[in-house]
């Protein structure tokens, strides 16, 4: 059996449709350590999802996500599509804002989504992690990653940044090597690329938290007009 904790705060309105965000945790963390580093405060009319991974096969209990398609035989893909499933029938989605947050291996998922279920990501986020996926689909995108990552090195978040703006048609990539975010330039206002960059390693920055979803807030809805439209009410069993 597959969880994943879902919050929302009071601003949430139930009556209308509101964005949701899913949020990925690295390799051998969980759903409540994602949470401590991307809180729902950071976007307070939005419905925060934090999915549990699952462990990879013969190497005990350390949850991971799969990241390239076809890995795990696409056991995570599924899991994402039943929880979207089950947000569509309980919870007031809107399905033209949703958007997948992932740190380090959960990065890695977050970028798949955005490759796989372009159909239903609006926006992705990846903090630290590897892009394994090819994106066909322009999307927003929001990236950070520490020069002195021992992890997984620089060098994959600036080949990240480099897929999306080509995928975007923006002109140029985001600048890299020197901290601070930057952004894309030619992009159109729907499809921005922004990388920030740190002088750290492998660790998380809330303060990408905060640009990324300020990024995000700031589109308009139209950013994913070919998606389908918002669902109506469903039953709130929380």
């Amino acid at each position: 059996m597959r969880v994943f904790v879902l919050r929302k705060s009071s601003a949430v309105d139930n009556r209308m449709p509101a964005p949701v965000v899913f949020v990925f945790h690295p390799y051998g963390m969980s759903a409540q350590y994602m949470e401590s580093r991307v809180s729902s405060r950071n976007w307070p009319g939005a419905i925060f999802v934090y999915p549990e991974g699952a462990s990879r096969p013969g190497s005990g209990f350390a949850p991971a996500w799969q990241g390239r398609l076809g890995e795990f035989e696409n056991r995570d893909l599924s899991f994402f599509d039943a929880m979207v499933a089950w947000l569509s029938e309980r919870q007031c989605i809107d399905r033209r804002r949703i958007v997948a947050f992932g740190y380090s291996n959960g990065a890695g998922f977050a970028g798949l989504l955005a490759c796989e279920r372009a159909d239903t990501i609006a926006a992705v986020a990846m903090a630290s992690g590897r892009l394994g996926c090819v994106p066909r689909t322009a999307r927003p995108a929001a990236l950070t990653h520490g020069v002195n990552d021992s992890t997984i090195p620089y060098s994959e978040g600036v080949r990240a940044a480099a897929a999306w703006t080509t995928q975007n048609g923006c002109k140029a990539p985001p600048a890299v090597g020197k901290v601070g975010c930057f952004a894309a330039t030619g992009c159109r206002d729907v499809t921005p690329v922004m990388m920030c960059t740190s002088a750290g390693g492998h660790e998380y920055s809330s303060a990408f938290t905060r640009a990324a979803l300020e990024l995000f807030q700031k589109l308009p809805v139209a950013t994913s007009a070919t998606l389908p439209g918002a669902l109506s009410p469903g039953r709130d069993t929380r």
